[in-house]
């Protein structure tokens, strides 16, 4: 078992002589920073031998992107069955036809069934644009049945004739063009790279200038589709530039539709692994956040805004700072009450990275109320939740004596009291490291109150798990609470309040079973702290 990296900055020194807690040294604010800086990587070096947080964040991403891709499947075709055209909302569309809009109308509300087929396909081959609108609109609505005929339109060498129909043609055969290629990009992933092959990509991106929002928004959503099917299609819509004009159109929107599907096919970009390049993506940051300013309360939205900021803080942590300037995060701590599990771990993983930061970083967020918000999701019903929550607050704990104190003045240590009580095992031992590092605080003040808050007798009863890691870290919060005991001891000749205290928890007992335990460390602690604070030979 290595030696458990549990105390930073001035922490460091604690592992081998706990009275330096209370010294009067003075504090090197760029040392601090430094290590503070490194307090994430130490965090999970000391977790490993348990499980690796941070695969365990991967494996939770991975599964909810293949649950949200299903969903949006899902979605994508109730909105593609139920959903007709408001004529009231799509008059930019209908002011641009060529057909009579009587025809429009007629093809919106016809019904079609597999057995048309052939029909529909010599309809839309025809040279009559009347017939042909009928055999396009037939196609897509053949598209939108339940067993679509995806492969067999492919086999027909329908989509280069689709794609065609998005050059210099009237706008409602590039609209219905457009909706019947994002059909079949929501097919396999060798049926969305046909229109890759095909050159479909240039036509499509070049429809996001369209002076008709509906093209505009349709456009968008084909290439969203796109980009979240795998990495040969969105790094072919990267090379094309699709992503560079998803973020123009999402900076020079204020049409909410659109700012939710741009924001929706940007972020699909991200869901792809290897991420893109740091280069390619940067530019969104500032224009996501922009985006939650003009719509802050649609669910849809920020579920997918949210994990667009969770995913750059995650993997390119350059950009927590630049999240923290451009003051959006009043607003994800504020997202932290929507009742929506992806919204409210998204925000929680920000805040977590944010956290895991340096120290500058961390207390941004203690000025700006974190705390009040993770009192209330440490208790939600979700054991995700819990966790994230959990893990934020540990790595707060780890921070400088200033935060330290803000948690025990915010009484923190009575509510991971009540989790390490009732939670599960891995929320609790998350909710272990918190209680431990609350003990390297250096004010009196504040270990006299959580010494008042019950600390003793929480560690006393963390004593008694089987796991030797935690064990550990306990028995060295233990030491620094002795050690406190015997500096302030205002009658140097009267035993250790904390000694005596303790023993009335039945701790020697626990101390001398623990000496017993096969695990060196668990035993070398034990043993130290016997020897250092306890009168064993007085004790039969």
């Amino acid at each position: 078992i290595p030696i458990i990296k549990l105390f930073l900055s001035q922490k460091t020194n604690m592992m081998n002589n706990p009275t330096s807690l209370f010294s009067n040294s003075s504090n090197n604010t760029n040392d601090q920073d430094t290590v503070m800086e490194t307090k994430f990587q130490n965090r999970q070096e000391a977790f490993l031998n348990e499980e690796n947080f941070s695969a365990l964040k991967e494996n939770e991403m991975t599964k909810e992107l293949s649950l949200g891709k299903n969903m949006r499947d899902k979605i994508f075709m109730q909105k593609r069955l139920k959903k007709s055209i408001n004529f009231e909302q799509s008059q930019s569309l209908i002011s641009k036809l060529t057909i009579p809009l009587e025809l429009y109308q007629t093809c919106e509300k016809m019904t079609v069934e597999l057995s048309q087929f052939k029909e529909i396909i010599q309809a839309f081959r025809s040279q009559d644009p009347k017939q042909k609108y009928s055999g396009l609109v037939g196609i897509r609505k053949l598209l939108s049945l339940q067993n679509s005929p995806i492969q067999e339109l492919i086999d027909m060498g329908i989509v280069p004739e689709l794609i065609q129909l998005l050059d210099n043609t009237p706008a409602e055969f590039q609209y219905e063009a457009l909706w019947c290629l994002t059909n079949i990009a929501s097919g396999t992933s060798d049926q969305a790279n046909n229109i890759v092959v095909k050159g479909g990509i240039p036509k499509i991106v070049k429809l996001l200038d369209s002076s008709i929002e509906e093209l505009r928004i349709q456009a968008t959503w084909l290439l969203g589709n796109l980009s979240s099917d795998c990495l040969k299609i969105r790094d072919a819509l990267i090379k094309e530039k699709a992503f560079d004009k998803l973020i123009t159109v999402l900076a020079s929107t204020n049409d909410r539709q659109l700012i939710k599907q741009a924001t929706w096919a940007v972020s699909n970009f991200f869901r792809i692994r290897p991420k893109p390049p740091l280069d390619t993506v940067k530019k969104c940051f500032n224009i996501v956040a922009r985006a939650m300013m003009i719509i802050p309360s649609d669910t849809e939205f920020l579920t997918d805004a949210c994990f667009i900021l969770y995913f750059m803080t995650e993997h390119y942590k350059e950009t927590i700072k630049d999240l923290l300037d451009i003051d959006i995060i009043p607003q994800i701590l504020k997202n932290l009450e929507i009742d929506i599990k992806f919204i409210q771990i998204n925000c929680l993983r920000i805040v977590g990275n944010i956290a895991s930061g340096n120290a500058n970083q961390t207390q941004k967020l203690l000025d700006l109320g974190v705390l009040n918000y993770l009192k209330k999701t440490i208790f939600n019903p979700n054991k995700q939740i819990r966790k994230e929550t959990a893990w934020i607050l540990s790595n707060i704990a780890a921070g400088t004596k200033k935060q330290i104190e803000t948690l025990i003045s915010e009484e923190i240590l009575p509510i991971l009291d009540r989790v390490i009580k009732d939670d599960e095992p891995e929320i609790k031992k998350e909710c272990i490291w918190a209680v431990c590092n609350l003990t390297s605080v250096e004010n009196p003040i504040y270990i006299k109150k959580i010494l008042e808050q019950g600390i003793l007798r929480i560690i006393c009863d963390c004593l008694k798990m089987d796991d030797a890691k935690y064990l550990a870290v306990c028995l060295e919060a233990f030491g620094n609470l002795l050690a406190f005991g015997k500096k302030n001891n205002p009658n140097p000749n009267s035993p250790n309040p904390i000694v005596e205290e303790v023993e009335k928890m039945g701790m020697f007992d626990i101390l001398e079973k623990l000496q017993l335990h096969p695990v060196e460390i668990v035993y070398e602690k034990t043993l130290k702290l016997l020897e250092t604070y306890f009168d064993t030979q007085n004790v039969e």
